[in-house]
């Protein structure tokens, strides 16, 4: 049977909740409400009035008006209860046809005489029961004292206990001979193990059981036949180390499970903030050589309004979208939607641009600090791009050409052929703009609150929102940065080619600043002298053969460039005679003052004759030279002649021996 709470009473019979608790209050007083005869119970345990006892009234006692009103109403299906919330209605059913008697009188025993005489369905069990007065009496007896859920049956004082500790097989066949802890231990690490490797419930239990048995045999026994089976639960109560191996092998299963926030797009404006990310398109195209069959679509994602832009991308095979692409696809937006606060980015290198954007941003937010915020690795739910992705998917998978994201199992219009392609590539980027249209005019939940996209954006516009549009020139400084290059032979150097033009032919400084584009590829490059002064724009110069004539006339006109720039130079300047600068400055130059000698130190004779050799001239060295060899000649003549006279002294000696 229904009980209706005094909440549901009041909204039933359009009362305020407070009439309706002081009419079950006097109801449970035997006192009638409009004319009717309530049947009331307490409920105790849960929320309401004092002492954490509420009422509840019957719904076959409410009067017949109200009870066809229920029953009209979505809340005539009530849950169906279940376990032991059915078997306290059930046994309230029972006593309150006693409780409606006073205690001890004969007709209250007259009641509780008719419940036992006939057998009662017990719905929890589907059986037909007989109830003693004794059991009648003690469950009359427990409702007036503890109310509604003294009814229920009371939990086992070891409820939640294990009551096995490997399980009931092993305990009984192994209690005396094993630490039973100790093995329960082993099993549940071993079990824990393989739930952190992924290993499959079904695997994990056999293993398990072949574990066990292992546990055995090294203590020397020998299990009976199916006690080191381990039950299935016992498996499936540790899968929360799952996670663990979940956290290790597959990232992002556990990170989508991480817990989060709520965020909320109240107060924020158009392009306050702006997602970027690259989207495939499920599409298969036609088959154009040296084309990719699937296009990528640039977008950008409005998280005030949910608006959506897409640049539609079809690339050369073998590559991928790079910062050109990006670069191109923001300036579009742009100019459409204006220039935004913030930029919310993946890490992908696409994205290398968006460091540049600080400068442009500088020149339209003088309170600004910082216009790129960048999204964890990872983490799809921080960029709410992805939701819209999947909005607008709802409106392309009816079209031409889808073939879902799944390239293997690709939808095709019938089995066992291959998917057909769009029927043309030049219609297909007017397509996608097509779908995007339908995306901003259909209504969505959410945020925007059943408003469309187009319908948030207005709304804004209408609100006083303005947006900052943006010179599609100044986007050269924010992409591009200054470097400086050493001028040799009129040619500066820059990604490996050598760039020229008159401006550096004529130019006589030794270094200049190139504005060098960062990710794209410019045929000019801007010039500036040291002083950042604009110079003009150089080209790659182009080689001439060796036998070109026109080689030699740009060589003669490029110096003639350079001459007259010299020329021009040496004009702008007076020229100085330097010598005569000189001789008519040295008059005026400061005079030396002559030193006093306070001491003199002379020379000793070794000294002197010293200085005389190092003094001597060409001429004094010949002479001495000439003076030293006549005297050299005269020794040797005194040395001949001293010896001629020795020898003839020695030859008379002789002579006068033998005589």
């Amino acid at each position: 049977m229904r009980w209706l709470s005094s909440q549901e009473l009041a909204d039933l019979s359009g009362i305020s909740e407070r009439k309706a608790r002081r009419a079950l209050c006097r109801a449970a007083e035997g006192k009638p409400w409009n004319g009717a005869t309530l049947i009331v119970r307490e409920v105790k345990g849960q929320r309401g009035g004092k002492g954490g006892v509420r009422y509840e009234v019957r719904l076959d006692s409410l009067p017949l008006g109200l009870q066809e009103a229920f029953k009209a109403s979505p809340k005539a299906l009530p849950a169906p209860l279940e376990g032991q919330a059915l078997v306290r209605e059930w046994r309230f059913d029972i006593v309150h046809r006693a409780s409606e008697h006073p205690k001890g009188s004969t007709t209250r025993a007259d009641a509780i005489r008719a419940i036992c005489e006939r057998p009662i369905l017990n719905p929890a069990t589907g059986r037909l029961e007989t109830l003693a007065p004794d059991t009648v009496r003690r469950w009359l007896r427990e409702y007036e004292e503890h109310g509604l859920a003294a009814l229920g049956r009371k939990k086992r004082a070891d409820h939640g206990a294990s009551k096995t500790i490997v399980s009931a097989r092993f305990d009984k066949a192994f209690t005396d001979k094993l630490d039973l802890e100790s093995v329960r231990k082993r099993l549940l690490d071993y079990i824990r193990a393989q739930h952190k490797n992924i290993e499959g419930v079904n695997n994990i239990r056999w293993k398990a059981s072949r574990f066990l048995e292992k546990i055995i045999g090294e203590a020397g026994l020998e299990p009976p036949p199916g006690s080191c089976e381990v039950p299935l639960w016992v498996v499936k109560a540790e899968d929360v180390y799952r996670r663990v191996g979940d956290h290790h092998k597959d990232r992002k299963k556990f990170d989508d499970d991480n817990p989060g926030i709520l965020r909320t797009v109240e107060g924020l404006w158009p392009m306050d903030i702006i997602v970027g990310d690259v989207h495939p398109l499920d599409f298969l195209l036609p088959e154009v050589e040296g084309l990719q069959r699937y296009a990528k679509a640039i977008c950008w994602f409005d998280v005030a309004t949910a608006r959506l832009w897409a640049t539609v991308v079809i690339l050369p095979k073998g590559e991928g979208i790079r910062n050109e692409h990006v670069i191109a696809s923001f300036k579009e937006m742009v100019s459409a939607w204006g220039l935004p606060k913030k930029l919310y980015l993946d890490n992908g290198s696409e994205y290398r641009f968006a460091e540049f954007i600080d400068d442009a941003m500088k020149l339209t937010h003088t309170d600004y600090l910082s216009a790129l915020v960048r999204a964890k690795p990872y983490n799809a739910r921080a960029k709410p791009i992805e939701n819209r992705f999947r909005v607008w998917q709802s409106y392309l998978t009816k079209l031409p050409g889808y073939v879902g994201g799944n390239r293997m199992k690709a939808k095709t219009a019938n089995v066992g052929r291959a998917p057909t392609p769009y029927h043309s590539l030049q219609s297909f980027p007017v397509m996608i703009e097509g779908s995007l249209a339908q995306y901003h005019a259909m209504q969505q939940s959410g945020a925007l609150a059943m408003r469309s996209p187009t319908e948030a954006y207005n709304q804004a516009v209408l609100d006083g929102w303005q947006k900052t549009e943006v010179d599609p020139d100044a986007f050269v400084a924010a992409f591009s940065t200054e470097e400086t290059r050493e001028v040799r032979q009129g040619h500066i150097s820059v990604g490996g080619c050598s760039w020229t033009c008159d401006e550096l032919a004529s130019y006589l400084g030794k270094r200049v600043i190139v504005v060098i584009p960062k990710f794209e590829n410019w045929d000019r490059l801007p010039i500036k002298d040291e002083r950042g002064r604009p110079l003009g724009f150089a080209e790659v110069d182009k080689p001439f053969a060796y036998d070109d004539v026109a080689g030699a006339k740009e060589s003669s006109r490029r110096r003639g460039i350079r001459a007259r720039a010299l020329r021009d130079l040496d004009k702008s300047a007076p020229t100085i005679d330097a010598e005569a600068e000189l001789l008519d400055a040295v008059p005026s130059y400061p005079k030396q003052l002559p030193a006093p000698v306070g001491a003199r130190v002379t020379a000793s004779d070794d000294a002197r004759r010293t200085a005389a050799g190092v003094k001597e001239s060409p001429k004094d060295r010949r002479a001495r030279e000439a003076e030293q060899s006549a005297l050299a000649k005269a020794e040797r003549l005194r040395a001949l002649e001293l010896r001629s006279e020795q020898i003839a002294r020695m030859a008379a000696n002789l002579k006068a021996k033998s005589a």
